[in-house]
């Protein structure tokens, strides 16, 4: 199995959990909520390629993903203040 979907909570922000083959240990000021969401959001990217690639190149083509999704939802947003922006002005 490649993704272990257990996220230990050891109190106080301490957090153990999986991504890949890894087990990440760390400490977050994140709401547990959150946190979780965000593991969750990491662990599913990272299990979209290939097994045989090394840990560092998942994370790294996560990372690409990921970034790519934010720099489109950025550019999307910044279209919609634009065109609220100009709309406003219009009035």
């Amino acid at each position: 199995m490649d993704v272990l979907p257990e996220i230990k909570n050891w109190g106080e922000g301490k957090y153990s959990f999986f991504v890949g083959r890894q087990r990440y240990t760390l400490t977050t000021q994140l709401d547990e909520e959150r946190f979780i969401s965000v593991v969750k959001n990491v662990q599913a990217t990272v299990s979209q390629y290939p097994s045989s690639l090394c840990q560092d190149e998942r994370l790294f083509l996560a990372l690409m993903s990921l970034s790519f999704r934010l720099e489109e939802l950025h550019r999307k947003t910044d279209a919609m203040v634009s065109r609220f922006s100009e709309e406003e002005h219009k009035q």
